[in-house]
């Protein structure tokens, strides 16, 4: 069973080379990953989770990358089993600049890929056309786990801040300003009036208490008419 296509992805060669040469994203890439395991820089144990038709079946297995080219491709050999059979498979990843013309993003590469299958075991019974409709959905998950992960690394974050008016901002400040002013005048006229007060009971109260004083007689009126002299 041979499987290939080509697919346009919006980042330049060197950031889709990052990605799909990246030991360390083939476990977000690959569909159905269950566990995975770099034995070397080229050399992967996984096991993988895959939909043929109405069954789920799991594959543990090892995938090779050999004929490493940087910038341009490399090889893979593949070899799963399956409670259901085996698996193998060999083909080739590999980049080309995306041509140029009036509708063509300004960085773009397509990524190129060829495969081939072969099943052993009770899997042989599968009919063609239904391995061949898991295959492209394997393939068409993977392309697409792929973009998301270029949109991670060329996606720029902006963040946009609606400033207040200038007039509603000043004219809130100006009139708190006013406000506290007017607060702060009030508590000292409040503070200075009572510590006057204060001040005057105290003193009052200390006359009081200071011993010999009397309080001063008070007044007798004078005569003021001569009957009232006579009377005296």
């Amino acid at each position: 069973m041979r499987l290939d296509g080509r697919y346009t992805v919006a980042a330049d060669r060197e950031t889709a080379w990052s990605v799909l040469y990246d030991p360390a994203t083939f476990q977000s890439i690959l569909p159905g990953v269950e566990s995975f395991e770099a034995i070397s820089a080229r050399e992967f144990r996984l096991t993988l989770r895959v939909r043929v038709g109405q069954t789920v079946e799991h594959f543990t297995g090892t995938l090779w990358l050999d004929a490493v080219t940087p910038l341009t491709g490399f090889d893979f050999r593949a070899d799963g089993e399956g409670a259901n059979g085996l698996i193998h498979g060999h083909g080739r990843v590999y980049l080309e600049d995306a041509a140029a013309g009036p509708t063509a993003a300004a960085s773009a590469t397509v990524l190129c890929y060829e495969a081939d299958f072969k099943v052993d075991g009770p899997l042989q019974n599968a009919n063609d056309r239904l391995l061949t409709t898991t295959a492209r959905a394997f393939a068409r998950r993977t392309l697409e786990a792929l973009e998301r992960q270029l949109e991670l690394r060329t996606r720029v974050y902006t963040t946009t801040v609606v400033p207040r008016g200038p007039d509603s901002a000043a004219h809130a400040t100006v009139s708190w300003q006013g406000a506290a002013r007017r607060l702060a005048t009030m508590l000292g006229v409040l503070v200075v009036v009572a510590l006057l007060r204060r001040m005057l009971v105290q003193r009052q109260t200390q006359r009081r208490a200071m011993p010999g004083v009397e309080p001063p007689a008070p007044a007798v009126p004078l005569p003021t008419s001569g009957d009232d002299l006579d009377r005296s």
